[in-house]
C-alpha cells in the first residue's frame, strides 16, 4: 500500500491445498480476478484430482476407498508445513487457529454433479487419517501427496492483468508459487463460492 503497510496475506495460498477443506462446508468454487501482477512470479499451479485418482494402482484404491482424512487450519498442527517467517504475526495467528475443531473427510470424494471420484488430501490441510496410526497414515499420505502432483496432472497459469480464472474445489488442489518480493505486488479479488459436505 502506499503508506507503507502491507495488504493481504504474505502467505496465502501457499502449499498445495483445496480451499477450506479444514471447514464443515468447504467451498465448492474459487475466483480469482487479477488486478495487478508483479513483474516476476506470481503464478498459480493446480492439479487434476480425477485425473491422480484414476490412474491409482487398484490395490492402492482398495486401500485408500474408505479412509479418512483428517483437515486442520493451523498450520501449527502441520508437520509438512511452515510459517512465513516474512510474516511477522504468523506464530500468534496459527496459535490461535489451533483450537479450531479440525475436519474429517473422505480420502477419495465423490463429486456430486459428475459422480467421478477425486483424491481430497492436501500438503497445507490434511494431517493424519482417522483411526490410523500416524506412522501408517503417513505412509499413505506421502505417497498422495507426491502422487498428485505428478507433471501429468499439473497446470500452470501465469497471470496477466485483468484475468479471470474460476475452479472446482471439488476436483483439483492449487498453490500460489510465489517469486516476488516487495515493492513488486500481486493484487488480486477473490470470491470463494459455498460447497457442500464431501461424501
Amino acid at each position: 500500500r502506499s503508506d507503507g503497510n502491507p495488504v493481504g496475506l504474505i502467505d496465502g495460498g501457499d502449499f498445495w491445498h483445496s480451499d477450506s477443506s479444514h471447514r464443515d462446508f468447504p467451498s465448492m468454487a474459487t475466483i480469482l480476478y487479477a488486478v495487478q501482477n508483479p513483474r516476476q512470479g506470481g503464478d498459480t499451479e493446480f492439479a487434476n484430482m480425477h485425473a491422480a485418482y484414476q490412474v491409482l494402482s487398484d490395490d492402492m484404491k482398495r486401500r485408500v476407498a474408505n479412509l479418512k482424512g483428517i483437515h486442520a487450519v493451523s498450520k501449527l498442527k502441520n508437520k509438512r508445513v511452515t510459517v512465513s517467517p516474512r510474516r511477522p504475526d504468523g506464530k500468534g495467528f496459527y496459535e490461535q487457529q489451533k483450537s479450531l475443531p479440525d475436519q474429517i473427510w473422505p480420502v477419495v470424494r465423490t463429486h456430486p454433479v459428475t459422480g467421478k471420484k477425486a483424491l481430497y488430501v492436501s500438503p497445507r490441510f490434511t494431517i493424519g487419517i482417522e483411526g490410523l496410526a500416524p506412522s501408517e497414515a503417513d505412509e499413505i499420505l506421502d505417497y498422495l501427496f507426491a502422487h498428485q502432483i505428478r507433471p501429468e496432472f499439473v497446470y500452470r497459469h501465469a497471470w496477466r492483468d485483468r484475468d479471470l480464472v474460476m475452479w472446482d474445489n471439488r476436483s483439483v488442489i492449487h498453490q500460489a508459487t510465489g517469486g516476488y518480493v516487495y515493492p513488486d505486488v500481486r493484487t488480486m479479488h477473490r470470491t470463494v463460492v459455498a460447497g457442500d459436505r464431501p461424501f
